[in-house]
């Protein structure tokens, strides 16, 4: 009898011992991408950065529902970087600092005095070229967490931006820069296929 409980006991302390020594293994999916919503990033004199981030929750990993998810949050962030550059951007002039202050940053991610005034030098240098700014979007991002969610991120950055200037500037083949339709494209990107690990596409999201 005592042989039963003293084995009983070791199996038991096994077994507690085993648990406490595994380590769940959880897919990272979109743990470092940006939170939704867009920021004026001032990355010096004359450079800077805006970004689009928006998100849908996702519990199904089902490839062809996430392809479409993929596709609707591309256009959400479509819409809303274009309602950023026409809204902030166009109208800068009729924003308070404080407001200003909401969607801008400096290059360590904080709001500072010279990134405000990067914001209003770049309002008046592009306040009325808003075209020419979206049409140098590009998608920088996009990642899923295993039964969570789904984020895609789209921004301009300043390189984009003067490209897409010089292309809507000349004539090609008879087009005027009017109906210039050309769009830059985002770089070649590779996602991990299995849906049922999860993924992250923000590897260069420094870099962008």
């Amino acid at each position: 009898m005592k042989l039963n409980r003293f084995l009983t006991s070791l199996i038991a302390g096994a077994s507690l011992l085993t648990a406490s020594n595994v380590t769940p293994v959880l897919a990272g999916g979109c743990d470092n991408a940006p939170p939704a919503g867009t920021v004026f990033k001032w990355t010096g004199p004359g450079t800077w950065k805006i970004m689009t981030t928006v998100r849908q929750t996702m519990s199904s990993n089902n490839e062809r529902r996430l392809a479409y998810a993929y596709k609707k949050l591309d256009l959400q962030a479509n819409r809303a970087l274009a309602e950023f550059v026409n809204v902030k951007v166009a109208g800068a002039a009729n924003l308070t600092e404080s407001q200003k202050a909401e969607f801008v940053v400096g290059s360590d991610d904080e709001m500072s005095k010279d990134a405000l005034e990067g914001f209003e030098n770049f309002a008046d240098e592009y306040g009325k070229s808003t075209e020419a700014l979206l049409v140098g979007s590009i998608e920088i991002g996009r990642c899923h967490t295993l039964g969570q969610e789904v984020r895609l991120t789209r921004g301009i950055n300043s390189e984009n931006a003067v490209g897409a200037q010089m292309l809507g500037n000349q004539d090609f083949g008879g087009r005027t820069s009017g109906n210039n339709s050309t769009n830059s494209t985002s770089p070649t990107q590779t996602f991990r296929r299995d849906v049922n690990q999860g993924y992250s596409g923000y590897g260069n999201l420094d870099d962008f």
